[in-house]
């Protein structure tokens, strides 16, 4: 999903491999991407004051329905990592070609199928 949206949202092809190192603060040629980043480091390190703040950072730099859009996206993912990795849902192939083929690029570019929740993904 992050990966079509990226894509659909710029014409540069953006390297995602910085999104699995808790130290990349930013990625190059993602607008916002630094707010974006501290915003999800300060969510899930679950201190409001650091939330606070990269709140008032996403609504200066994007305006106020971003950071709406930003706290949703980050909630539905830590939502739905919970749920996939408590029943142990594998990612299934969609058996579109294209799209199957962006999640195997994906997986192997971001490591994915490293996880210890991979081991719950059939082969």
């Amino acid at each position: 999903m992050l990966s079509v949206s990226v894509y659909q949202s710029t014409s540069e092809k953006i390297d995602l491999t910085g999104l699995t190192d808790p130290n990349c603060k930013e990625i190059e040629g993602l607008p916002n991407s630094k707010s974006i980043l501290g915003f999800c480091d300060a969510f899930m390190s679950q201190d409001e004051s650091a939330l606070a703040a990269a709140r008032k950072l996403l609504v200066s730099e994007m305006g106020e329905a971003a950071m709406v859009d930003v706290a949703g996206i980050a909630s539905n993912f830590q939502r739905m990592n919970r749920i996939a990795d408590a029943i142990g849902i594998p990612a299934e192939s969609t058996g579109n070609e294209k799209a199957d083929a962006m999640k195997a690029t994906l997986d192997e570019q971001l490591g994915t199928n490293k996880y210890l929740s991979a081991t719950n993904t059939p082969k």
